[in-house]
């Protein structure tokens, strides 16, 4: 009689196969063979450091157009910080959620579904531009007008200020709108944050993490280069790049493309985030650590429980190496970004560039010692696994060279532009007007500077220079002292130069700003290549610090309040604090329809001194806490994961001989039910 049986699935293999399925590219029923090849960490890595590559340059490209916002709509630096601040008022609101259940998410998607809210925000930020158009408000002002050159000159009469309400009303709804921009892009990059390095790092082996997050730091190092290269591309156009205003860059009437990149960088983010979203929940178990293959399957499905929320906090609160660690990251964050977002401008200020030369130098300059550091401190933490003690150490020492960095650079500057004819009033800004061009109706709304004819002295427009009139065109080789590389205006007449004993005479001034003379931009450019590499060196050793300071099942929790506490005490004071002390080194604010607009001229030495000896105590505050990471690092174990070695070892001979000892009972038992034949022995 034939019996037929039905295989009944056991828990086992369901689990098995939805397993499986979770192991797969694609989205859907949407998994073709041809696809799973790609379901590879280092595909993923390419993949996931492109798409924050462009995340990245989205924040830089904002920082290398920042002066040419401001001078678009006339922003204060405090207002642009508080602009910056957005992203970290949104990221404030979700880490703790996204960092608590992340761990349980599907991370590729969720990560792909806020890079799609980048991609948006981009598009918002162009919305000022189709709605304002571009400034010609800023070439014509009610000012006299000879040929085809718009300059304002002094006519002994008092101008009359037509205001056009478009251009004085745009200043709050763009403000509102860039806010906005910035606050998705807060909601939009936390998950990347939270849960993408640490899906990378629970899906290879610990032995492997230091060469994936070297190779992660240095690729995303591009980012920020990327978004500096992109402004001084676009920043090199017209606002409207149909359009001839008759000036060069280097006029700061100039007002650079500064739309044009934010559609770039939303087309090409959405692209890329696609592919990010075809990535599987787990990727295969080839790849994956021991220690998380031989965890119990039902413990990985479950889901965080709300009830459980104070308890895990209180697990971080408990952990003193975690918490010194974010205290210290938290006030270097604060002094590097600081930095580093006012750096532009303080290259325009110090050194006279252009916006779209301050932005080439700050994404250009250092990018190559930048990655060779990164790649250089991964290899070396992957060749010789130092203990966490001396990886901490090292960690302090680069901090210190850092800060030593930045006291160099404090005397690093150039001397600041000579204004004779002026005083300086009650707030320390510098008042323009004197007994000699009082009657000019001069204004500050167009900053046109020109040079005297000693080579040194600055004025502010023709018309404070007393200059009733313009001649034609003259070549900046006869007047080398003109800092303008291209041809200069002569203006001729002007009865305002300041001769000595504070005395006017009647000269001849030329457009553009004195020369002064200064040499110490290329020093500081090799001041700022030596720190990026010595500070990038310890870039993986501080990301390895980050992550094996907390249990595994904690990690994407750990990260999220990471992020909560860096935006609340770091990415939301640094623009308040740095805007702020950069407004107060402003001497000249631009005015018109009787509403200060943004800084025209700022006291370079004072702009130096509080840049750099802000950044320093905060990074100094910070190596205080480093200081004591350093000494508790001893409590750092299975650092590269050589206890998961080990145990997965001892557990594959313990299964084996379960294995056998199992297979033995079945042996037994069958034995026992068969029935015993007996056969005759053959006579």
């Amino acid at each position: 009689m034939e019996h037929n049986f039905t295989a009944v699935p056991s828990t086992d293999s369901e689990y098995e196969e939805s397993k499986e399925i979770e192991y797969k590219c694609g989205i859907g029923k949407f998994k073709p063979k041809w696809m799973q090849r790609f379901a590879d960490p280092k595909v993923y890595l390419v993949i996931f450091c492109t798409v924050g590559v462009l995340e990245g340059a989205y924040f830089t490209y904002f920082v290398g157009v920042l002066t040419t916002l401001e001078k678009r709509f006339g922003f204060e630096s405090q207002l642009s910080g508080v602009i910056f601040i957005a992203d970290n008022i949104s990221a404030t609101l979700i880490s703790f959620i996204v960092g608590y259940y992340g761990q349980k998410w599907h991370k590729p998607r969720v990560i792909a579904f806020g890079m799609v809210m980048v991609s948006l925000s981009c598009f918002i930020c162009t919305i000022p531009y189709f709605i304002y158009g571009p400034a010609l408000h800023l070439l014509v002002r009610e000012i006299h007008v000879t040929g085809d050159k718009n300059q304002e000159f002094c006519e002994g009469e008092e101008k009359i200020e037509n205001c056009d309400n478009t251009v004085s009303s745009s200043k709050v709804p763009v403000a509102t709108i860039l806010f906005l921009a910035n606050f998705l892009w807060g909601f939009g990059y936390t998950a990347y944050y939270t849960i993408g390095a640490p899906y990378l790092d629970d899906n290879v082996k610990k032995k492997n993490a230091p060469m994936y997050f070297s190779a992660m730091a240095a690729l995303r190092i591009f980012g920020p280069t990327i978004g500096f290269l992109l402004s001084s591309f676009c920043l090199k156009y017209y606002e409207d790049p149909f359009y001839d205003p008759g000036i060069d860059p280097h006029n700061p009437r100039w007002v650079g493309a500064w739309w044009m990149g934010f559609f770039i960088l939303g087309a090409a983010i959405f692209v890329f985030t696609i592919l990010l979203a075809l990535f599987p929940k787990e990727l295969p178990e080839r790849f994956r650590s021991e220690k998380k293959e031989l965890k119990d399957e039902g413990e990985k499905d479950e889901m965080p429980k709300l009830k459980d929320f104070p308890q895990a906090i209180k697990r971080l609160m408990k952990n003193p190496i975690l918490v010194c660690h974010v205290i210290s990251i938290t006030f270097q964050v604060n002094g590097f970004a600081g930095y580093f977002v006012f750096m532009p401008k303080f290259m325009e200020s110090q050194y006279q560039q252009s916006a779209s030369e301050a932005s080439l130098f700050s994404g250009a300059t250092g990018i190559l010692s930048m990655l060779l550091g990164v790649l250089l401190g991964g290899f070396l933490i992957k060749k010789f696994k130092p203990r966490p003690r001396y990886l901490t150490g090292y960690m302090v020492l680069v901090e210190i060279f850092s800060v030593f960095g930045l006291f160099v650079s404090i005397f690093l500057g150039c001397d600041r532009i000579l204004m004779p004819g002026t005083s300086v009033n009650e707030d320390q800004t510098l008042n323009l007007y004197n007994e000699c061009n009082a009657g000019c109706g001069c204004t500050r709304r167009v900053f046109e500077p020109v040079c005297g004819p000693d080579g040194v002295s600055s004025f502010f427009s023709p018309c404070f220079a007393g200059c009733p009139n313009t001649t034609g065109m003259i070549s900046s080789i006869i007047q080398p002292t003109i800092t303008s590389a291209s041809n200069a205006t002569i203006f001729t007449d002007c009865k305002c130069v300041t001769a000595g004993n504070s005395t006017y005479e009647v000269s001849n001034v030329i457009s553009g700003f004195c020369s002064t003379g200064c040499t110490m931009f290329m020093a500081y450019i090799i001041m700022l290549c030596v720190s990026k590499f010595v500070s990038s060196t310890a870039r993986v050793g501080n990301t390895l610090i980050t992550f094996r300071c907390v249990d595994a099942k904690d990690k994407s929790f750990a990260l999220g309040v990471f992020g909560s506490v860096l935006a609340m005490f770091a990415f939301i004071p640094y623009p308040l604090i740095y805007g702020a002390l950069t407004d107060s080194t402003c001497l000249v604010w631009e005015e018109s329809c009787s509403k200060t607009g943004n800084c025209w001229l700022y006291d370079s030495d004072k702009f130096r001194y509080y840049l750099h000896g802000m950044s320093m105590l905060l990074i100094s505050i910070g190596i205080c806490f480093d200081i004591i990471v350093f000494f508790l690092s001893d409590r750092l174990t299975n650092f590269y994961g050589e206890d998961d070695e080990d145990k997965a070892s001892e557990d594959r001979i313990a299964r084996w001989i379960k294995d056998e000892e199992e297979e033995d009972i079945i042996f037994t038992k069958r034995s026992k039910e068969e029935p015993v034949v007996e056969m005759d022995p053959i006579m």
